[in-house]
Formats: C-alpha cells, sequence, structure tokens
C-alpha cells in the first residue's frame, strides 16, 4: 500500500521482489505556466537539468548514469512536469545524491542550454514526418484554441530558436520549489529512505510562492469544422473528429467512460466494427477520453487510404448521431463492465502502477476514493446514465474534423463528406 503524508510531499510504494527502484520527482505546475511566445520554456529547462550543476559537468553526470546501471528521462504537460528515473538499488545512495543535485543546484550553462535547444528544435521538425503526430497536434490546437490544452508543450521551431538560458532559469525558478514538488518512489525501497531524500531535496528549493491558477474550463466550439493539414503525396491519411469531454469529478464521467468504452475503447467496439473489420477502411478504429483537472477531448482516431477518407468520415459522423439518438444496449452495457472490471486488475500489478494511482489522485485533483472504488463505479452504472451521459456530452453537431491529406487532391471530397460544414482552414504541414 503507498505510504502518504498528507502534510507532506512525498510518496512511497515499496515491493521488495525486484532490486529496482523507480523514483519521481514531479512539478504541480506545468507548460501552461510558459510566457506568452516562449512555448517549450519548461520543456527545455528539464531537458537542462542534467547539462550540469554546481559541482558536476554534463559527462560526469552520463558517465555517473552509466556507471550505475540507472536511466533519466523527463516529460511535461500544460499541467505537471517530471523527472523519471529507474536505478539499480545497490546504486541508490549515489544516484540519489546526484538527482538532488539535478534538481536543486541545476547549473544550466548557457552553451548547454542553446545545444538542448537546437536539439529540440531538430526533433520537432522531424516529428512533421509522422502523420499521426501532426494530426493529434492540430487537433488539440484547434480544439482547444487559446486554452493551455492547446499550446505546444514541446514549443515550436520558432519558439526554440528565442529561448535562452534566461528561459530556462524562469521556467526552473517558478516550478522547483518547495511547495510545488512531490517526490515519490516504488519498489526496493524503505519509506524512511524517500522521506529523508525528499526532505534533504525539498530544503534546498526555494521559498513558497504565491499559487497560480493556471487552467480555465475550456470552451466548446459550436459547428462542425474542418482543418486540413496539407502535406504532398499523401496516399493515406490520420483523422481525429472529436469534441470536449468530461472531468473525473463529473457525476457522468464513470457514465461517459462505458459508453466510450462500448463506442470505441475496445478491439470489438462498434468503430473497430464497422470501419475496419465489415469496410477495410483502416486497421485500426478507436476513441478515447482524457482525463484532465479540466475538460479534456473526447475523440475519434482512423487511417484510411486517401481514397476511403471521405466515406470514413461519413460513416463516423453517422455512428456518432446513432450513438447519441438510439443510445446503447443493456447487452453491450454488460460486456463493458465486464471488461472494464476484469482488466483493471492489469492497472494495479506493479509498485508503480499502484503509486502512480494516488499520484494522480492528487494531480488531477481526483476523488480520494477514485481509484479504490473503480470496480465498484463500474458496476453501478445504469443504462440510463451511460444513455444520458451521451446525449449530454457529445453534440453531433458540433465537432471538430482533423485530417493529414494533400489539400488540393482531397479537400472537395473531404468537405462534401461532412453535412453543414461551418469551415476549413488549409494548414501547410511544416506551419510552426
Amino acid at each position: 500500500m503507498t505510504s502518504i503524508r498528507p502534510t507532506a510531499r512525498w510518496y512511497v510504494e515499496p515491493c521488495h521482489d525486484l532490486p529496482i527502484v523507480d523514483v519521481y520527482v514531479i512539478t504541480e505546475t506545468g507548460t501552461s505556466l510558459d510566457p506568452k511566445h516562449r512555448e517549450g520554456a519548461l520543456h527545455l529547462c528539464l531537458r537542462a537539468l542534467r547539462r550540469g550543476t554546481r559541482n558536476r559537468t554534463a559527462h560526469e553526470i552520463d558517465a555517473l548514469i552509466d556507471r550505475l546501471g540507472a536511466e533519466l528521462s523527463t516529460s511535461a504537460d500544460p499541467t505537471s512536469s517530471m523527472l523519471h528515473a529507474t536505478v539499480i538499488r545497490r546504486n541508490l545512495d549515489p544516484f540519489l545524491d546526484m538527482l538532488g543535485d539535478i534538481v536543486a543546484e541545476p547549473a544550466l550553462p548557457f552553451y548547454e542550454v542553446a545545444q538542448v535547444a537546437r536539439e529540440i528544435r531538430a526533433e520537432i521538425i522531424d516529428t512533421r514526418d509522422d502523420d499521426r503526430t501532426l494530426a493529434g497536434r492540430h487537433f488539440r490546437r484547434s480544439l482547444f484554441e487559446a486554452h493551455p490544452f492547446g499550446r505546444p508543450s514541446q514549443g515550436t521551431p520558432r519558439s526554440m530558436e528565442r529561448l535562452s538560458r534566461a528561459d530556462a532559469e524562469g521556467s526552473w525558478r517558478r516550478s522547483f520549489r518547495r511547495d510545488n514538488v512531490i517526490i515519490a518512489a516504488a519498489g526496493d525501497i524503505r519509506p524512511a529512505e524517500l522521506e529523508a531524500f525528499a526532505a534533504r531535496t525539498l530544503g534546498r528549493l526555494g521559498a513558497a510562492a504565491p499559487r497560480v491558477d493556471e487552467l480555465p474550463e475550456p470552451a466548446a466550439r459550436k459547428g462542425r469544422h474542418l482543418v486540413l493539414v496539407d502535406k504532398p503525396a499523401r496516399t493515406q491519411t490520420q483523422i481525429y473528429v472529436g469534441a470536449l469531454g468530461t472531468t473525473a469529478r463529473d457525476r457522468d464521467h464513470m457514465a461517459f467512460t462505458m459508453g466510450n468504452t462500448i463506442f470505441g475503447g475496445t478491439f470489438t467496439a462498434r468503430l473497430m466494427r464497422e470501419i475496419r473489420s465489415k469496410r477495410g477502411w483502416s486497421y485500426g478504429a478507436s476513441s478515447r477520453l482524457g482525463r484532465e483537472r479540466v475538460r479534456d477531448a473526447w475523440s475519434m482516431w482512423t487511417f484510411p487510404a486517401a481514397a476511403d477518407a471521405g466515406k470514413c468520415i461519413a460513416l463516423q459522423l453517422k455512428m456518432v448521431t446513432k450513438l447519441v439518438e438510439q443510445g446503447v444496449s443493456a447487452r453491450e452495457l454488460s460486456f463493458a463492465k465486464s471488461y472494464l472490471g476484469r482488466s483493471y486488475a492489469f492497472e494495479t500489478d506493479t509498485a508503480s502502477k499502484r503509486l502512480w494511482h494516488a499520484l494522480d489522485t492528487r494531480l488531477l485533483d481526483l476523488p480520494q476514493r477514485y481509484f479504490k472504488d473503480y470496480v465498484d463505479r463500474v458496476q453501478a452504472v445504469t443504462l440510463d446514465e451511460v444513455n444520458d451521459s451521451l446525449r449530454r456530452r457529445i453534440r453531433p453537431e458540433n465537432l471538430l474534423v482533423t485530417v493529414v491529406a494533400t489539400a488540393a487532391e482531397h479537400r472537395g471530397p473531404l468537405e462534401k463528406a461532412i453535412p453543414d460544414l461551418a469551415s476549413t482552414r488549409v494548414v501547410p504541414f511544416d506551419a510552426d
């Protein structure tokens, strides 16, 4: 069971089956605090942290990580950021000493920050070759528009050219404060060890600062809109269709989750049967519901050949309309309950997964018993609740369609496939 101190800022899930420890240093604010036109500043900061401290060079840090048999990675999203380390148990103490230095005393050398910014810029440009990433990126930007969820957490090629050491240091000072950092671990570690490391590390960070309300509620967009990411010579498309979903605190969140499972959440769900099994238009077809502090996206994903894209979109829109108007059946609900209830065992089968239940409860402001009562809440959902939630949350007339395709060849057929289309926006695939 996860050890939690409500008044402290550390969490631990001991498990001594294997001599491995996962350590997490997490900030409770994320990239939504990046200054305007400085998107990617926190991501740059995180990547630059291991490039040197007051007492260690980048080369020394990399050599020590290799010698200790460890791994260290970073990630950031609009609401949080994280350093994640995995280390062999016998090398835990020297690794934690180094990790504490990285978190509390980064040097952020000018030349290292500049090099990291160039690396990130190149990586962002490389992702333009991944059509699914392109489609997902532009879907979120259009769905959330000016909301923090629509901002690119990694930054853009243009913002990477603007960012400097001062931006990275500013992000570190905003994010790595003792009132904003959580330290957690799972695996072959004793609670007292993590508590001591947390106390040492947090004690070296800056004092508390005024809290920032970083997340307004996103606004739903009315009408059907097409965003066409124009890329030359596309014989296959990537398509996202969706709108806003729910938060875990909404009374109908579990009911909507159940409806999504039936519609596109399993290999035998409606989307997969109709689009892949019956018509062979797309090897995969699914839908998902994001879970965040405020309403995240509900979306469908398919990737048909360009010649089938219009037909695929038209079918998806008809399926969504049918889902809302006719609802799901008792048989479908029974299957979804069985699937979600039985598969939940795979959400608790490792120490890290159990630890993240506690962390998500805090980071996403979930109900305290959100995970403990999960299976019971699944079984308690009624058919009326599912169908009422689908009607309340999904408006078939208000959907965003984002497609990566060649505009000159496919714009007309795509627009024709979307009845009552309110707008079309064509975006070059290599635009920031």
